[in-house]
């Protein structure tokens, strides 16, 4: 697994966690997201096992509260998925591990849908105060929204299933 691996720690620090912390802002998490995706991505290609939240704070470095709070954050988004362990032998609860849920073409998807609500958000202050203003504010409204009308017509051609 990834914890007993110190060349995966070291991956989880280098380019392989810039680019995950870019994934993770696209997504609309912070940068703090990057390397318990990383982790769980590469835990998913290496050997397709699921890790314990244990596991993600030995390879990234967080403490349990931060790998928690980031846990709670993908999942909430359907990126990982907690499935109990019950293998796990002794009394108790038994905890949970974690894996990716889909692929990057469901993570792309989120901040495609990311965007779009951005943008609607956009549009739906544009409605409610363009008519509160100043009138020749008008054509600088009117502009805005057809830029934002253009880009979500691009959006939805994204957003169309491929097959």
């Amino acid at each position: 697994m990834l914890n007993r691996m110190g060349e995966d720690s070291k991956i989880l620090r280098g380019s392989i966690a810039r680019l995950f912390e870019k994934i993770a802002k696209w997504i609309g998490l912070s940068s703090n997201a990057g390397p318990i995706l990383a982790a769980l991505f590469i835990e998913k290609y290496k050997t397709g096992n699921r890790l314990s939240s244990e596991e993600l704070c030995r390879a990234t470095g967080y403490s349990r509260a931060n790998a928690g709070l980031i846990i709670s954050q993908l999942e909430g988004l359907g990126v990982i998925e907690g499935q109990r362990d019950y293998n796990q032998t002794g009394r108790g609860r038994k905890r949970l591990l974690y894996a990716i849920h889909g692929g990057f073409a469901d993570i792309f998807q989120l901040g495609i849908l990311s965007i779009h609500d951005r943008l609607e958000s956009m549009m739906s202050d544009i409605t409610h105060i363009e008519g509160t203003e100043d009138p020749r504010f008008s054509q600088m409204f009117k502009d805005m929204r057809n830029v934002i009308d253009l880009k979500r017509s691009e959006l939805q051609g994204m957003k169309q299933p491929t097959t």
